[in-house]
C-alpha cells in the first residue's frame, strides 16, 4: 500500500511538468482602450453613449398624461409634508408641555421626591445597634 502511494506521488510530479509546459504564454490584449486609451475623440457617441438619442432640452419632455401624473404625486407629497411638519410640531409641542405639567399632576415618583425618611445603614440594623 506504501509503495502504491509513493508511485502514485511520483506519477503526478512527472506529469506536472508536462501540463505547464502545454500551456502557452498568451498576451492579453484588450480591443478597446489600447494604450491607455479609453475616449476615442474620432467616434465619440460610441465612446461616450448617444445622448441625443434621449436627452431633450424643450420644456415638454413628457406627454400630458405623464406630467400631470407627476404634478399630482409631487403635489401629495408636498401636502403629505406639510401634514408630516405639523405633526412633529404638534407632537414635540405635546411632550414638553407632559414634561413640565403633566408629570407633576400625574404624581410621577421623581417629581414628588421620597416619602419617607429613608433607612440609614443596611435596613436600619447597623444604627440600632450602635
Amino acid at each position: 500500500m506504501l509503495a502504491q502511494r509513493s508511485s502514485l506521488r511520483a506519477a503526478a510530479a512527472r506529469s506536472a511538468p508536462r501540463l505547464a509546459s502545454r500551456r502557452a504564454a498568451v498576451k492579453v490584449s484588450a480591443k478597446y482602450g489600447q494604450e491607455s486609451r479609453y475616449v476615442d475623440l474620432a467616434d465619440l457617441e460610441n465612446t461616450t453613449g448617444a445622448w441625443d438619442m434621449y436627452g431633450q432640452d424643450s420644456d415638454k419632455r413628457y406627454n400630458s398624461l405623464q406630467s400631470d401624473f407627476f404634478n399630482r404625486a409631487a403635489d401629495i407629497v408636498s401636502r403629505r409634508q406639510a401634514m408630516f411638519n405639523l405633526l412633529a410640531v404638534g407632537g414635540g409641542a405635546a411632550i414638553t408641555f407632559f414634561g413640565f405639567k403633566g408629570s407633576k399632576d400625574a404624581k410621577l415618583p421623581i417629581t414628588v421626591g421620597p416619602q419617607t425618611s429613608g433607612e440609614n445603614g443596611k435596613g436600619g440594623s447597623v444604627r440600632s445597634r450602635i
